[in-house]
């Protein structure tokens, strides 16, 4: 008895809880799973970066070209600058201890690599310090959620996305009814405020989806009054917003959700259920119909997309091929003369595009089809609750990344570099886990072994 080392009852809880919290085919790595809570300040930066800030204002589009600052303005500057001062002071602090920056893995170099192209853009850009400061945004959002990952664990990166995409649903809710004219305007067929697009705060459709999806794959028992609340306040947001590329993710992870199978039942249950009343309403034409307020004829150039993306390319290619026109400024230089009301370039492939090149471009492509790569080992291979929210919310992110924002700051970017940060972590523990399998699985006896090679 005196051999065996007597747990403390800390160690012992903390072991326990990431036990139970990994998927069964990871227990040999579970510093990746397990919840350790984030400092005040860190955490507070999380929420804070992940929110944008909003911008709570109308302003012209082209200010920010112009260099005006406003006290909204302020804000981000101070919200940012502090977000990079902590990155800093964790360098630092590694630094002395004579540990690694960060841990270095493919996505990284290439998300490192993107982030010298798009600065390189800002001697082409019209408009220099809005770029710096954006391809600033990119570097503090991938290296910001990078130690974050590091320090505190998969499952609280989790935790702080559902936590950032609940709290901008529940601003959104409540500015729908005390302040209509910040979330609310006309839809294709009605002048008056008919969709709650969340314009000053927050994209209604998008962080309603991931909001569902962390909830849901976060959440281990969802069906409790609270978590309930917040999932019928989700769909509910989801529904009056209107847009049609939020309902395609979230059918996306629905389906996942049918195919995969994750090993979560109350998720499984729960998409069975919502699947089969879907159907019904459908069956019975209970769903109203969008196309009263959403033009049909739109679908096909994706609401004007396509033709702006073809004129940021044109511009982009005729001008600056390699490096680009500058990160940001040029969507925002040239998408304003081709459409007045878009503004961006409304995906993170075509504003990297047409702001950093074809150099830019290509490594932003190599990084995306890596981390799908990874999304999709851990969707075949695992089947744990971690694995798969991890995994589908990848999914999601990159299907809006392709169709409404950047990830230079937003819910979408700290989805998108949470995402960069653990995939490849996941991706490594489902590796080693593969042999050791099968080592450990069954041989035949060597008298049956003997008769089948004799046969």
């Amino acid at each position: 008895m005196r051999f065996i080392r007597k747990v403390p009852r800390q160690e012992k809880n903390s072991s326990s809880l990431a036990q139970s919290d990994a998927p069964p085919c990871a227990n040999g790595n579970v510093r990746l799973y397990l919840l350790k809570h984030p400092t005040v300040t860190a955490f507070t930066l999380f929420l804070l970066i992940l929110s944008g800030p909003p911008r709570l204002r109308f302003r012209d589009p082209e200010a920010s070209l112009h260099g005006d600052i406003d006290w909204v303005v302020a804000i981000n500057l101070a919200v940012w600058g502090l977000a990079g001062l902590w990155v800093c002071l964790q360098m630092l602090s590694r630094l002395h201890g004579k540990r690694p920056l960060i841990r270095m893995r493919l996505p990284q170099a290439l998300g490192l690599a993107l982030v010298v192209c798009l600065a390189a853009s800002t001697l082409f850009s019209a408009a220099p310090a809005l770029t710096a400061y954006k391809v600033y945004q990119v570097l503090v959002s991938m290296l910001f959620t990078q130690i974050f990952f590091e320090r505190f664990g998969a499952a609280t990166c989790l935790k702080g996305m559902l936590w950032g995409n609940a709290l901008l649903c529940i601003a959104i809710a409540i500015c729908a009814v005390a302040a209509p004219d910040m979330v609310w305007t006309p839809s294709d067929f009605d002048a008056d405020p008919t969709r709650l697009f969340g314009t000053l705060i927050a994209p209604t459709g998008v962080v309603a989806v991931l909001a569902i999806v962390l909830l849901l794959t976060s959440v281990k028992d969802f069906v409790k009054p609270l978590p309930l609340s917040l999932l019928a306040v989700f769909f509910g947001l989801l529904a009056v917003s209107l847009m049609r590329t939020a309902y395609v993710a979230a059918l996306v992870f629905f389906v996942l959700v049918l195919l995969k199978r994750p090993s979560v039942k109350p998720l499984r249950r729960f998409t069975y259920l919502f699947v089969g009343l879907l159907v019904v309403a459908y069956a019975c034409a209970w769903l109203p119909n969008l196309s009263q307020y959403r033009d049909p004829q739109s679908i096909s150039t994706l609401s004007d997309r396509t033709g702006l993306w073809r004129y940021l390319t044109a511009e982009t290619l005729s001008r600056s091929p390699w490096l680009g026109l500058g990160y940001y400024s040029a969507s925002r230089t040239y998408g304003l003369e081709y459409n007045p009301g878009l503004g961006t370039a409304h995906s993170a492939f075509f504003e990297v595009l047409s702001g950093g090149g074809v150099i830019s471009f290509a490594l932003f492509l190599a990084l995306c089809i890596s981390l799908s790569v990874y999304a999709a080992h851990i969707l075949w291979a695992g089947n744990g609750r971690v694995l798969f929210a991890i995994a589908s919310l990848f999914v999601v992110t990159l299907l809006f990344a392709s169709m409404v924002d950047e990830v230079d700051s937003g819910p979408i970017a700290v989805s998108f570099w949470c995402a960069a940060a653990i995939l490849p972590r996941l991706h490594e523990s489902l590796s080693r886990r593969a042999p050791r399998r099968a080592e450990s699985s069954p041989r035949l006896p060597l008298r049956v072994a003997a008769e089948s090679k004799v046969s």
